[in-house]
């Protein structure tokens, strides 16, 4: 083949490859591995290990990420925990077949967990512009109004067939990963 019509084979290829940004993409695509050991070496820190590797592994964003991804998957795992929770509970308050102790756990749960949600939002704001302070306030306020809710429905003892303190504690166990992960973030970045 000619020189020239080398060119012309390959060029089509090559402006495809630039006007799609494929190029950079390539040039540029974090490498699997060293995201999963980083993921890896941030999980084995937390208490719940296998949650935070379950949870954080099931975003493909984790693999490649550095430190402030992580930071952010994890308070969106916590976050999207809270939130499922909170439309439970919203859910179980429709049931009007329910004792009346467990109707006002579930009141009481459902401020506490608006809250909560409230607070990982908040904590996601502080993440976006750095304040790490706020960042690490936010999400210990959301585990406070988490923890409340969880102890409501652990004072009604077996009456908590509905599974809400269960579902706290998950919420609990996935925003202290979230503050171990920032604190690394954080000692990092000092």
């Amino acid at each position: 083949m000619r020189p020239t019509a080398a060119l012309f084979t390959f060029l089509p290829f090559a402006l495809c490859l630039l006007h799609f940004g494929l190029a950079d993409a390539l040039a540029v695509a974090p490498s699997p591995a060293a995201g999963a050991g980083l993921l890896a070496k941030v999980c084995g820190l937390c208490k719940n290990r296998n949650l935070c590797l379950s949870s954080l592994g099931a975003d493909p964003n984790a693999q490649g990420a550095d430190l402030s991804g992580l930071t952010l998957i994890s308070i969106r795992v916590a976050t999207a925990n809270a939130t499922d929770t909170s439309a439970y509970i919203r859910r179980m308050l429709n049931d009007t077949s329910l004792e009346p102790a467990v109707q006002q756990a579930l009141n009481d749960c459902a401020d506490s967990y608006n809250d909560a949600v409230q607070q990982l939002d908040d904590s996601l704001a502080a993440l976006t512009v750095r304040n790490y302070a706020d960042l690490r306030k936010w999400v210990k306020t959301a585990v406070k109004e988490v923890d409340s809710c969880g102890g409501a429905f652990m004072e009604l003892g077996s009456a908590d067939k509905l599974g809400v303190a269960d579902r706290s504690r998950t919420v609990k166990h996935l925003c202290n990963n979230a503050l171990t992960v920032m604190g690394v973030l954080q000692k990092n970045r000092q």
